[in-house]
């Protein structure tokens, strides 16, 4: 199955929605960064979860989400575009020792920053303190309360025995009601994300459209009103990382004096990998000394 992605809304009940297969793009990032069951689950549920919110964006946006948590978890970054492309990391990266407590996992509180960019300049951020001990749940409620929209989430990830693809299937859905929307209603929507029925569907994955309407169905139940989806096709997720020599190049340069001394003494090539995708770049000293002769005539 291929990954995908949707937005639109449920004409006649004022309610966005995006809707997203990202199994490719989730296994490409824990397989780069070697995470363990733990580690796979929250990355491929918060990688997911930023599609959603990405693709809602103007054309030519991205969101860069950053999770800190105080428990054995970190840290997670997702970078996403409007474009469906991403790149995204954990730290650290095995976590299974933790199991399920999640107290000792994400600690007591923690925090979410959310900016969104175009060509690189901020176009808004907001920072929110979060405790449901979720990465998905903790991105809802981000936008509840540092962007007032009502917003509910669900993503849903299964493995199999596969080191080079171990997941199996990760989807999501992401519902935000627009101003005119029914409150009522739209909880009633958001607490059915949780109804087992609902889940039971998110669990099994089909590249048939009628699959696509049927989680929809089950989603929107008998609300009054409904008169129909509104649905776009969005790029289709993809992990891409941004990085390149000349980026790990521009990392050389903001080593110290002293720092470069020892380098070129030991005369051996320079090893950078890149946070994001764990590809690594080798620059030689002659390299180096280029990029630092390139910073000096800046």
């Amino acid at each position: 199955m291929t990954d995908i992605l949707y937005k639109g809304h449920f004409k006649g009940l004022d309610i966005a929605f995006a809707y997203a297969v990202t199994t490719q793009a989730v296994n490409e990032a824990v397989v780069r960064h070697d995470c363990d069951p733990a580690a796979a689950h929250i990355l491929g549920r918060a990688t997911t979860g930023a599609l959603l919110a990405a693709a809602i964006l103007p054309e030519g946006h991205r969101l860069n989400a950053c999770w800190k948590y105080h428990g054995a978890l970190k840290t997670i970054v997702v970078d996403a575009g409007q474009d469906g492309t991403v790149r995204s990391l954990i730290s650290p990266s095995q976590l299974s020792e933790f199991g399920d407590v999640h107290d000792e996992l994400y600690g007591e509180m923690g925090d979410l920053q959310v900016v969104v960019s175009k060509d690189g300049q901020i176009a808004n951020s907001g920072t929110t303190p979060v405790s449901l001990h979720d990465p998905v749940n903790d991105l809802a409620y981000h936008y509840c309360i540092s962007d007032q929209v009502e917003t509910g989430m669900v993503a849903m990830i299964g493995f199999q025995p596969d080191p080079e693809s171990p997941v199996q299937l990760c989807q999501g859905w992401m519902i935000q009601a627009l101003p005119s929307t029914d409150l009522e209603r739209f909880d009633r929507l958001r607490q059915r994300l949780d109804d087992p029925g609902f889940r039971e569907l998110m669990g099994h994955g089909s590249a048939s459209e009628a699959y696509f309407e049927q989680i929809a169905t089950a989603l929107i139940g008998e609300e009054a009103g409904f008169e129909g989806i509104q649905k776009e096709v969005c790029p289709s997720p993809k992990f891409q990382c941004t990085c390149s020599k000349a980026k790990m190049a521009a990392v050389v340069r903001s080593l110290p004096i002293p720092d470069r001394m020892t380098m070129v003494k030991r005369n051996e090539p320079v090893g950078i990998s890149c946070q994001f995708c764990n590809e690594r770049y080798e620059l030689s000293i002659e390299e180096c000394i280029v990029a630092w002769n390139q910073k000096n005539a800046e």
